[in-house]
């Protein structure tokens, strides 16, 4: 026998001890529940197996992904044309929505370990949904009805997100309508299949905007175009960055200070005159003092600034213009200034206006 034969016929005894030691064929590696009631409990399937090779075999380890997937399996071995099952339970308690778990089975005979999936969607119990997503929106249920970002340095951008779960026998059409130009809202799948669960997501970008500090808004979402809309209200904190300035910089800094802290305007006559009041801003620093932002949320103040660039050494004059018949019946004027400025110490003051 030449050795070049004697090499094939090796080669062809090992390939053959390989093939019969190692043969595993699955009948099935996914299995999909489908749609079914939390309340349903626990729910099982089996993946079966068979025995293709020539040797007993038997399956060392299966795990799966989570703690609410478990296999059961025996540690008997499985002889040559038989037939082996990996039983795996999923429990949906507190898990509404769509799933997919993997288990990982290893045997005596494979080289690598094989990978199974359950799937399926959870159609959540009222208790769970009422705990998971407490707003209810038709047949839409909600995490919430706002979506806080915080602070946000101008010119970034910052992402948040709502999620939400269709808690209906039908698809719903997620419809975003009325967002501000600053925030981009994208729902996530657009077609939500009953029991699944969406993602509204929220990306602000600060460059778009021209607001300063505290800046809310918000976007009516509704399940569908014909549905009732609920309204979801955007809240940020947008915020100069100063962290680049050298000391240098620091050393030239413009630097904020106002003529007056606290304005009481005494006894109001609903039924006299608006009533004015002036105050100065002034640049003690050096570099020119920007006025960001001065603004109030009582509807009864009116602000006017002489000039949002204060040069050094310089003031600007505020001039407020009280509308007592705007107040509210039999309540006090109690009102909150705030000024945003490039001030890095001091970037934000704010004055109280009140008035009996």
């Amino acid at each position: 026998m030449t050795m070049r034969r004697f090499v094939l016929i090796l080669s062809a005894v090992l390939a053959g001890v390989f093939v019969t030691s190692a043969q595993v064929r699955w009948l099935e590696k996914i299995h999909d529940f489908g749609a079914f009631d939390e309340d349903l409990g626990k729910v099982y399937c089996d993946f079966k197996f068979v025995n293709d090779g020539q040797e007993p075999l038997a399956i060392i380890a299966a795990r799966a992904n989570c703690g609410c997937t478990r296999p059961e399996f025996s540690h008997a071995p499985v002889a040559p044309g038989d037939t082996g099952v990996v039983t795996v339970g999923f429990d949906p308690k507190g898990r509404p929505g769509k799933f997919e778990k993997n288990i990982y089975v290893e045997t005596d005979a494979e080289r690598s370990r094989t990978t199974l999936m359950i799937r399926g969607t959870v159609i959540g119990a009222s208790n769970t949904l009422k705990s998971r997503y407490p707003v209810e929106a038709g047949p839409m249920r909600l995490r919430g009805t706002t979506v806080a970002y915080g602070p946000v340095i101008k010119d970034h951008s910052a992402v948040k997100s709502l999620e939400g779960y269709n808690a209906s026998a039908d698809t719903l059409h997620p419809v975003i309508a009325g967002a501000p130009r600053y925030i981009n809202v994208i729902c996530e799948p657009k077609t939500v299949a009953p029991g699944e669960q969406f993602v509204v997501s929220c990306i602000l970008h600060s460059d778009l905007s021209d607001a300063w500090g505290l800046t809310t808004d918000s976007f009516t979402l509704a399940p569908d175009p014909d549905a009732d809309a609920v309204e979801v209200e955007t809240v940020a904190i947008i915020k100069e960055d100063f962290s680049t300035l050298t000391p240098a910089q620091m050393d030239k800094r413009p630097a904020m200070t106002l003529s007056e802290q606290r304005i009481d305007l005494g006894k109001l006559d609903r039924t006299g005159k608006k009533i004015v009041h002036t105050f100065k801003i002034t640049n003690s620093g050096t570099d020119p003092l920007l006025i960001r932002s001065i603004t109030c949320p009582d509807p009864a103040v009116k602000i006017e600034l002489s000039d949002k660039k204060i040069k050094k050494g310089k003031s600007a004059r505020v001039t407020l213009t009280v509308d007592p018949s705007a107040l509210k019946p039999l309540s006090p004027l109690n009102a909150r200034i705030t000024i945003i400025a490039n001030d890095p110490v001091n970037p934000t003051e704010m004055i109280r206006l009140t008035g009996e």
